[in-house]
Order: structure tokens, then C-alpha cells, then sequence
């Protein structure tokens, strides 16, 4: 129905459109397409994101203690909780611009009749009672009727049917589906915020949207330290205060250091800032990532799906043969009226068109080619129904002597259709002709196919073409398996769901076939991608962990994909598989370094709160780990090379890596206390050997991060533990006594608890290993 307006509704013709002083008319009166979108994040969001966290206000709380104590050494964390949050903000805005450069690219245009002539606009320009032209792939901009032609609709994501289904004039079609097949005119009914869709999507906002695993376990990581924070930081407090009558100042030194020890706040800097760099860097190898944590779903996939043709082929097809099996001169005119009747821009009508391009003879009714039918079809007066597609589609019986003549075309790799007649009032179908065409498969196609094999990544070929065909040319690129094909045609749901994990290549294919695959390969187990570029694809590609299209793909397959491939090249996507395993693998490992401190913190704070002893440390005792140990080697190592397979939980993950390291320190400073017994220091020479104790392990524990050692590897620690020792001594030198009363039994201490973390951090890691072999836990070699 009609959107509400003041504008007089005027209802022009598929021909005619309407006039510039109508289209001005209801610009002015605000009827335009315009709806307020932002790719990704805006950047208030980014802005608000990155300052008010957890751990920004509790450094707040404690700045702000700081402050009011005139602890001015203790209060230089806040400097660099500021740079965290500053840096945060500059590279998630520049990531975001990035993006937006590459989705101007491939903004969606619509063709639209005005003034009699056909025009290409934005979909912002598009105004009440326009006429706008529709075909297959396009998504529907705007709620219309149709008033010419017939069309094919997937209203999936709408309603969630997933049959295409047929509309004719009069027939509402609703924003946001998309034509599988067939062309129409159609008359915009509704325009910018009256659209269904946008209803829609008002009402999706109240839902929140699924999270990474990544995002998952960090956001589990501040929880439970955002509870344990305030309540180490308030017992730390009173201890210090009341048991040993320290004044505030003091007292609430003591707890700062606690709090802000616990804090890991650079690792959420690290994860957000290497994804947007990241999302940067796949913007300079022209591919468009959506969503910053799209990159860790591609780096987890183990299972690759694609479509054989612009993956495996290059898209272009070439007619090889036209073999006439009747003596029928005007055969080749019924194809080349199909071909005009049906305004088919699939690749294969493409390549039909250039080889059948007679003049189209009068028709009466057509019917386009469909993922479903497999088949397309004219109706010519005089001659009958000319049917053009798959022969198992449109023949019903095949005689032995057309059925060996196909299987040595299709043996070939070529790909095979038939032109067939059937007469008015009659079930029989007649075949015509032969038409083969070939597929020109990509030249990097073998090596990039490799290129997943070396990289623990299986490769299935999901296509509606003939299951021979197709098989024989995966294995021309070298894929696995590609001698088990099955093709798809007339089976159940359950039994496709059945073959998914049997087969390798699947042949006659449809929409819903290919989602059903994608889910059940993801219940074995798997992370799965699906590659696609036609509106076919988006059933499957919904359903996929990532979904990955082209440029040159439809608006069906931009809506519904993850990445984008703008430069239409699959040869990208290893690289870009490369880049996302690199940056989770190192996010996993450097948070490690983050967290060790965090447990050490806990350790120590809940040993000396059951023991009502004095917490040794004030935030500017943990100034060298937090720079030296861990920020600055942490950067360091997020950009190292790492493209093994993403296995298990990232929490999983890094707290086995994380414990040992973590008790270690923790450890190397309870050892203090005990080795007070016999030396009797004061509380100064405490805070000195603990501190000194646990910086030098620290760095035994980023030692062991930074294996198997390489140049920069070995050149990150070996400078990090020179820049410590250097700190240590300007420190010093600037805060008076800094380092108080030590001495060479001070000195002894520190190398033993070094000596002795090393040993424990080599059996932590040990211990990994044997039970990651045992395969009780999961993680990265």
C-alpha cells in the first residue's frame, strides 16, 4: 500500500517514467530513498567504545586518588592509559575510512525510467512512484509493484522461506529481497524509512549481535577482574591502613598498585588496534572486511566451499560446439529469441548471446533461467515451448544413444546443454540440439588450491553444473578427492545432508542444497567459508561461519558477505587467510604477556590479604613490566608471520600459555617473604628484591614467548631486557632511592627466583604440550 503523502500519486507507465519536475517535485517534499546507514561502526560509537571500558574508569578512580594524595609518580599510569585509548581511537577511525573508500565501490545502483529514458542512479535518488527496472541478482530497493514483466523473488531474508517465488504484475515485491530470476518494471510504492526492511531493521536493533569467540572470552576476561578489582583494591586498602597504620596516602598507594596490576588494559588496546590494522592492510590488498572480527572467523575456517565458476574458472565461457540433431534451419533463430525474450546476464547467457545472435522472432510468453529449474524457455507462435538448459532437467527420458553422446562431452569437462521443443497441449519434449560449452579455468587456479591443502584447509567444489563436469575440472587444479562427485538432483534434504561429508564434489546444486551442506559440515565440527557471487549463493553463504564475494558479484552476494574481494581476484585470498591467522595467532600469544601480569597481581594480592601483610608494590613499581616485559614486545610480536590453523578457545588457549607464567612471577615474589625470614628485611628492601625478582622473570617469561627464536624474535627480547636493566638505573636516578638497600643477598635472591622461573615456565610448557598432543586441549603450534 501507498506510504502516506501529500504528494499526488502518479502512476506512469514502464515506459514513460517520470518526468525531472515530477522526480523534483518529490524531492522537495522529502519522498527520496534516504536512509541514514553507517558501514561498520560510526565514529561516535568507536569514540564512545574506546573510552568508557571497565579498566578506563577504574584507572580513573585511581588517577583521580592519585591526584588527591599528590602521588605524582605513582600517577603517570594514567599517561599511558590515555595513549592506550588515544591510539585505540585513531587506528579503529582509520580502519573505518579505509573501509569506506572500498564500499563506495561497490555501492548499489538501480536503473530507473524517466522521461522515457533509462538511467543509472544511487539508491538515495530514487524517489516515490519512480519506475525502476529489476533483474536477476538485484536486490529490491524500495517496496513496489509490478506493473510489467515477471520476476522470480527470494524473500528469505524477510520471511525466511527459502522457494523462490513468481510475481507478476500487480504483485508486491518487498525491500531488501532480491530477483533470482526474470526482468520487470515496478512501481516504487514506499521509499526510505516506510520500507519494509527499515521496519525491520528497527526492530533487529533491540537484538544483539552474535560476538567472536575473540570478543567472547576478553569480554569474560574484564568481568571477572572487574570484580575481583574493587575488592583485592578495598581489602589491600584497609590492611595497609589499619593492621599497620600507614597513613592514606600511603594506604591508598599500595592499593593502586594491586588494582592497576590486575588491569590488562593493553591487551584490549593490542586486540583492537592489530584488527584495525589489519583491516587496513587487507583494504591495501583490496579486500573490504565488513566487520573488524570478520578477520578471526576466516582465520579460524578450516573448510573451504567454493563454486566452481569465477573460483576454480575465470567466469568467461566460450561456445565449443552447436550440434543440430534435426534437420531444423531456424534452430539456431529459437535460441538466439530465447535468449532475447528471457534477458538472462547470467555468465552462461552471456556466452550464449555472442555465439546466437540472430534477429529474436515474435514470442508470446518466456520464462528465465533458475537455480531451481535449471532451464530456461520461450513460447514462439507456430512453433512451440523452445526449452534451453540441463538435459536431466528437461528431458524425461534419455535414449542410450543421447546419453552416451553427452557423457563423452561432459568427460571432456565441457558443460552441456540441450534445446528441446515441446508442442502446445502435449507432455512430450523433443530434443533439437547439443550446445557444449567450455569453462576457462583460471591459471593460478592449481596453486592457490594447493595453497589451502599446505595450509590445513579442505576444499569442497559446491556447483549446479553437471557433477562429472565439475569433478573433472577440480581435479585439472589439483583438488583432493575430486574423483567422489555426486550430483545433488532429486534427492531428499536428509539425504543431501548425508553426502556432505562423503563426497567432494557436488554437482546439480540448488540455492537451498548448498545452504543444507554449509550447516551440516558446520555441525561436524567445522568452521566453514563459502565463497559466492550470485544470488544462488546467499542461502549458503548465510549459513557460512565467513562468507566471501567479488566486486563483480551481485548485490545479493555484497549484502550477505563478510569480505569482498574488489579486485575480483581469487588469487587474494590466501593472503588475506594469511593476514588473519597472523593476527589472531598473535593476539593470542601476546595476551598471554598481558595476563601474566594479571595473575601474578592475584596471586600475590590474595597471598599477602590472607597473610595480613603489606602488598609490596605501588603502580610505579610495575612501570618497567608493563613497558619493558610487555607493552612495547607485545606490539612487537603481533606483527611476526604466523599462519598456522587457529585450533580450540582463545581463553583456552591463553591461560595454558598464561599460568605458568603468570605462578612464576607470582611466586618470585611470595619468595620474598620467605626468604625474609631468615634476613629480616625491612619493608623498602621487600618491595625492591620482589619487584627486581619479578621484572627479571617477566622477561624469562617473554624469553619463552618469543621461541622458536628468529632475529627479530631473539632482537625483541634481548633489547627488552637491556631496556629494563637501563630503566632500572634512570628510575633511580630521577626517583631518589628508588631501588632501596640492596645488596648481594638481595641480589642472590633475585637469581634464584629467576633460575627457578625459568624451570617452572620450561614445565608449564612442557605439560602444554603432552596434553595438546593427547589432544586435551586444543591450541596453536
Amino acid at each position: 500500500m501507498r506510504q502516506i503523502s501529500n504528494i499526488e500519486c502518479i502512476k506512469a507507465s514502464s515506459v514513460q517514467g517520470l518526468t525531472d519536475s515530477q522526480v523534483a517535485q518529490r524531492v522537495s517534499a522529502g519522498e527520496t530513498n534516504v536512509v541514514k546507514r553507517t558501514v561498520g561502526k560510526s565514529y561516535w560509537a568507536i569514540i564512545v567504545d574506546n573510552i568508557l571500558t571497565i579498566f578506563n574508569l577504574i584507572g580513573l578512580i585511581v588517577f583521580i586518588l592519585m591526584i588527591i594524595s599528590k602521588n605524582w609518580g605513582n600517577a603517570f599510569f594514567y599517561v599511558i592509559i590515555l595513549a592506550n585509548t588515544l591510539i585505540g581511537v585513531g587506528q579503529e577511525i582509520k580502519a573505518k575510512l579505509a573501509v569506506n573508500k572500498l564500499s563506495l565501490l561497490v555501492s548499489p545502483t538501480i536503473t530507473v525510467v524517466r522521461n522515457g529514458q533509462e538511467q543509472l542512479i544511487s539508491l538515495s535518488s530514487l524517489v516515490l512512484d519512480d519506475v525502476i527496472v529489476l533483474s536477476s541478482g538485484k536486490q529490491i530497493p524500495a517496496d513496489c509493484v509490478v506493473i510489467s514483466g515477471s520476476v522470480e523473488v527470494n524473500e528469505a531474508m524477510l520471511t525466511g522461506e527459502s522457494l523462490p517465488i513468481s510475481k507478476s504484475i500487480d504483485d508486491s515485491l518487498m525491500s531488501g529481497s532480491f530477483i533470482m530470476a526474470g526482468v520487470c518494471h515496478a512501481r516504487v510504492e514506499h521509499v526510505g524509512k516506510h520500507n519494509y526492511v527499515e521496519q525491520l531493521a528497527s526492530q533487529a536493533k533491540k537484538f544483539k549481535k552474535t560476538k567472536s569467540e575473540l570478543m567472547v572470552s576478553i569480554s569474560r576476561i574484564i568481568k571477572v577482574i572487574a570484580i575481583l578489582t574493587p575488592l583485592f583494591g578495598i581489602g589491600t586498602f584497609l590492611v595497609s591502613y589499619i593492621k599497620f597504620g600507614n597513613a592514606w596516602q600511603d594506604a591508598i598507594a599500595v592499593a593502586s598498585g594491586s588494582v592497576i596490576g590486575m588491569i590488562p588494559a593493553g591487551m584490549v588496546l593490542l586486540t583492537s588496534v592489530t584488527l584495525a590494522v589489519s583491516v587496513i592492510k587487507m583494504a591495501r590488498k583490496k579486500a573490504w572486511v565488513k566487520d573488524l572480527y570478520s578477520i578471526e572467523t576466516l582465520a579460524r575456517v578450516n573448510c573451504l566451499c567454493l563454486d566452481k565458476t569465477g573460483t576454480i574458472t575465470d567466469g568467461t565461457m566460450s561456445v565449443e560446439q552447436f550440434i543440430p540433431l534435426v534437420d531444423n534451419p531456424s534452430l539456431f533463430s529459437y535460441v538466439s529469441t530465447l535468449l532475447s525474450a528471457t534477458m538472462d546476464s547470467n555468465d552462461t547467457a552471456k556466452a550464449l548471446r555472442r555465439h546466437f545472435n540472430d534477429t529474436a522472432l515474435p514470442f508470446t510468453s518466456a520464462m528465465p533461467f533458475s537455480s531451481d529449474r535449471k532451464y530456461s524457455s520461450v513460447t514462439i507462435e507456430g512453433v512451440g515451448q523452445v526449452l534451453l538448459g540441463a538435459p536431466e532437467f528437461i528431458l524425461q527420458d534419455i535414449s542410450d544413444e543421447l546419453s552416451s553422446q553427452l557423457a563423452s562431452f561432459t568427460s571432456l569437462g565441457l558443460r552441456v546443454l540441450v534445446v528441446a521443443i515441446k508442442q502446445d497441449n502435449s507432455s512430450e519434449v523433443a530434443v533439437q540440439g547439443i550446445i557444449t560449452l567450455l569453462d576457462n579455468i583460471r591459471p593460478d587456479a592449481q596453486e592457490i588450491i594447493q595453497w589451502f591443502y599446505d595450509n590445513s584447509v579442505d576444499v569442497k567444489i559446491i556447483s549446479g553444473d553437471n557433477a562429472q563436469t565439475v569433478s573433472i575440472i577440480a581435479g585439472k587444479v589439483g583438488v583432493v578427492g575430486a574423483e567422489k562427485y555426486i550430483s545433488l538432483d532429486g534427492l531428499t534434504d536428509a539425504e543431501v545432508c548425508d553426502m556432505a561429508t562423503k563426497y567432494t564434489v557436488f554437482g546439480r546444486v540448488k540455492p537451498h542444497q548448498k545452504a543444507l551442506l554449509i550447516s551440516t559440515l558446520k555441525k561436524f565440527g567445522l568452521t566453514v567459508a563459502m565463497t559466492g557471487d550470485g544470488v544462488n549463493d546467499i542461502l549458503a553463504m548465510k549459513q557460512a561461519d565467513c562468507a566471501i564475494s567479488v566486486a563483480s558479484g551481485s548485490e545479493a552476494s555484497h549484502s550477505v558477505a563478510h569480505i569482498i574481494l574488489m579486485d575480483n581476484k581469487f588469487s587474494s585470498l590466501p593472503k588475506i587467510v594469511s593476514e588473519g591467522r597472523q593476527v589472531v595467532n598473535n593476539i593470542q600469544n601476546s595476551s598471554a604477556l598481558f595476563l601474566m601480569k594479571t595473575v601474578m597481581t592475584l596471586i600475590v594480592t590474595l597471598f599477602t590479604l590472607v597473610l595480613g601483610i603489606n602488598y609490596p608494590f605501588e603502580p610505579m613499581h610495575l612501570y618497567v613490566v608493563d613497558f619493558c616485559v610487555i607493552g612495547i614486545p607485545a606490539f612487537f610480536l603481533a606483527l611476526r608471520p604466523n599462519k598456522n590453523l587457529i585450533r580450540g578457545k582463545f581463553l583456552t588457549n591463553t591461560l595454558y600459555s598464561t599460568l605458568p607464567k603468570g605462578i612464576a612471577l607470582g611466586l618470585s615474589v611470595i619468595g620474598v617473604y620467605a626468604f625474609n625470614f631468615i634476613f629480616n628485611f625491612d619493608h623498602d628492601s621487600i618491595t625492591t628484591t620482589a619487584m627486581l625478582a619479578m621484572s627479571y622473570s617477566g622477561a624469562i617469561g617473554l624469553f619463552a614467548l618469543c621461541r622458536p627464536f628468529n632475529l627479530v624474535n631473539l632482537a625483541v627480547a634481548v633489547i627488552s631486557l637491556v631496556a629494563m636493566t637501563f630503566y632500572f638505573l634512570a628510575f633511580d636516578y630521577v626517583f631518589e632511592n628508588f631501588i632501596k638497600g640492596f645488596d648481594e643477598t638481595m641480589l642472590f635472591y633475585v637469581v634464584c627466583s629467576v633460575l627457578v622461573s625459568a624451570v617452572i615456565i620450561v614445565v608449564g610448557n612442557i605439560v602444554t604440550k603432552k596434553l595438546k598432543r593427547r589432544g586435551m586441549i586444543h591450541g596453536t603450534t
